[in-house]
């Protein structure tokens, strides 16, 4: 028990020390190739963060494209169905005073 005790302190404490290193704290104790590992370390952590970024921003510009699309469709559907009230005899717009008013056909009911 005491032995798995020590393990995970030593565990501990390098974890700290590497992070302190990584903040760029407790460079002076390093040798030249632990520096340059350290350096290919965080670039290749650098590479992931990026790789990562551009994955989200890329989700993110799709799904705004999508977003986009569907908007055109409804506003192209909701032209459509304007064009399509104008020229229905049974149903019309009447200005009045400023405002724009429905008004039902009286055989029909409809809007």
């Amino acid at each position: 028990m005491q032995e798995h005790l020590k393990k995970l302190k030593d565990v501990n404490r390098n974890l700290r020390r590497e992070i302190r290193q990584r903040m760029g704290e407790s460079l002076n104790d390093l040798g030249y190739d632990q520096m340059v590992n350290l350096i290919e370390d965080m670039d290749s952590s650098l590479r992931l963060i990026r790789e990562r970024k551009y994955k989200v921003i890329g989700n993110q510009i799709e799904t705004s494209k999508k977003k986009l699309r569907n908007v055109e469709e409804i506003h192209r559907n909701l032209v459509l169905e304007l064009d399509a009230r104008q020229e229905d005899p049974h149903y019309g717009l009447i200005e009045h005073d400023g405002t724009i008013t429905r008004f039902l056909d009286s055989h029909t009911g409809l809007v």
